[in-house]
């Protein structure tokens, strides 16, 4: 295997800037009087808080991550609008969102639309077991399984430079560890960019395809950063 450059950044050197400047958050005397002092300034105004009852709270809708189509005119974000997440489309001028996946007992999150066209990526658990694994919609509303099996992950790592594919992470081939696939973005077929043998995480993939970034957490305030030589 290609031997590894060890980044200088560390974790560590970050925990140590933070503990240098905590001192200067320690003293929250002036924030508590400036509530203070907001909360007396609502009273005399005659103005009052609003409150919400539990059950409107339980019933808020969750919405996350976004995702523009290729002619930027609509945007994908997942929503548990219907008691579980989905993903859904919206133009971008507002109006109803249309639902893209309509699952209604496996955590199904969007992803991103295909850079050239209104193709989908979107992740989908089966029934909560948090093992996401990747799909495409087509064109024609069809669904395409970019892994199969179900006792593993497979997450999305972005397109390539020129759009034509694109890199996926999964630990199929050993729990253990997260390998990097590179999928043709139109036939699918794919190849192993990176066989991860020493338990790093995958992380960014430089536009030549020549260096990998890799995360090697060490405790939970201390990580290193490699970078990986592909050739």
């Amino acid at each position: 295997m290609s031997s590894y450059l060890k980044a200088v950044v560390t974790c560590s050197a970050m925990l140590s800037f933070a503990t240098s400047i905590a001192p200067s958050f320690a003293n929250t005397a002036p924030l508590k009087a400036a509530a203070a002092s907001t909360k007396q300034a609502n009273t005399n105004s005659g103005k009052t808080t609003k409150r919400y009852t539990a059950a409107q709270f339980l019933a808020t809708t969750n919405l996350r991550g976004a995702s523009f189509s290729a002619d930027e005119k609509r945007i994908m974000f997942s929503s548990n609008e219907s008691g579980i997440f989905n993903a859904y489309s919206i133009a971008v001028t507002g109006g109803k969102a249309e639902a893209l996946t309509k699952s209604t007992n496996d955590t199904t999150y969007a992803v991103a639309y295909f850079p050239e066209d209104n193709r989908i990526i979107y992740t989908r658990d089966n029934a909560g077991d948090e093992n996401s694994k990747l799909y495409v919609k087509a064109l024609d509303g069809t669904e395409k399984a970019l892994t199969s099996g179900d006792k593993f992950r497979a997450q999305f790592n972005g397109f390539s430079k020129d759009n034509k594919s694109f890199y996926v992470i999964s630990n199929e081939r050993d729990a253990k560890f997260f390998d990097i696939y590179k999928y043709d973005a139109e036939s699918y077929s794919r190849t192993m960019l990176f066989k991860n043998e020493v338990g790093l995480q995958p992380s960014t993939i430089s536009d030549d395809e020549k260096w990998i970034a890799f995360n090697k957490p060490n405790t939970t305030n201390d990580s290193d950063i490699f970078l990986h030589d592909v050739v």
